[in-house]
């Protein structure tokens, strides 16, 4: 049992009047140790082999009979709230598993114990008024998850992955949403922009050249230059009125 395991407990007790001394949490364990090691024992007798770990209602009942033996509620698992909150046997079996498959690995309880405690604060501000109750409850007996979720997120590899896509698949049945440990998917860094290579421009179109004019013999100056007349005139003519000047 973990520090924050028998933290939770301790709390749970003295939440009801009790102060849980040395003696009296020995006792505990020795009941669960008791009810783990007679749930093999029916798995032997049974089927003349033990093949698996203990299941998740099998936990619970062991956990439950410990604690009711011992005068307390069994809310004072820590699991007790959890499983209630999920409210299927289905989910309940593919949380308890990777607790079992992340049990003695510091990451994987770091990660377990951090995304338990986001899946409670979903759930005691989506789920009804009695789930929210439940997990207001269990939220109020838990250690601050502030330094286990900022340890948490800085884990990476194959067992983040796991744990993250056990609890996607838990928060989507039961909240409808994936879960919100791992936050968003980061955004990924901008790399060089590639710029396609220029298609070919066309030529733009000739500008059409003013027929030419056939001369009649007789040279007459442009528009735009100030003259004094036809050849062989006596004074200015023509060219009185407005001209063309470029850039106008």
């Amino acid at each position: 049992m973990g520090n924050s395991a028998i933290n939770f407990m301790k709390l749970s007790a003295q939440s009801t009047g009790r102060i849980l001394s040395a003696e009296e949490l020995d006792g505990i364990y020795r009941k669960m140790a008791r009810g783990y090691l007679d749930a093999l024992q029916a798995q032997l007798q049974n089927q003349g082999a033990v093949t698996r770990d203990i299941n998740h209602q099998e936990a619970w009942a062991i956990h439950n009979k410990a604690f009711i033996e011992s005068g307390l509620t069994p809310d004072t698992w820590t699991l007790n709230s959890v499983f209630s909150v999920m409210g299927s046997d289905a989910i309940r079996e593919a949380y308890w598993g990777e607790v079992l498959a992340s049990a003695g690995d510091p990451i994987g309880d770091i990660l377990m114990a951090a995304q338990t405690q986001t899946f409670m604060a979903t759930a005691s501000v989506v789920g009804t008024p009695h789930v929210k109750a439940i997990a207001d409850s269990w939220r109020a007996r838990v250690d601050s998850p502030s330094t286990i979720i900022a340890a948490g997120r800085g884990a990476s590899g194959m067992v983040a992955e796991r744990i993250n896509t056990v609890f996607n698949t838990i928060s989507n049945n039961v909240f409808g949403m994936p879960s919100a440990f791992f936050g968003p998917p980061s955004t990924p860094v901008p790399g060089p922009v590639s710029i396609p290579a220029p298609t070919s421009i066309a030529p733009p179109p000739s500008v059409p050249r003013p027929p030419k004019r056939r001369s009649s013999g007789r040279r007459v100056p442009p528009p735009t230059t100030r003259h004094n007349g036809h050849p062989g005139g006596s004074g200015p003519v023509g060219n009185t009125g407005p001209r063309l000047t470029i850039g106008n």
